[in-house]
């Protein structure tokens, strides 16, 4: 019988959760820059 370890669990989830915020913040940052750029061009 195999047992899944919570302790495995929480890991993946933690680097799903930490995936997840590292894209939101790469993806906050570019539209910053995309606006910043746009306003200086404009």
């Amino acid at each position: 019988m195999k047992r899944n370890s919570p302790n495995g669990r929480r890991l993946a989830r933690a680097a799903l959760f930490a995936a997840v915020r590292g894209a939101g913040t790469a993806l906050g940052t570019a539209a910053v820059a995309t606006v910043i750029w746009w306003i200086r061009n404009l």
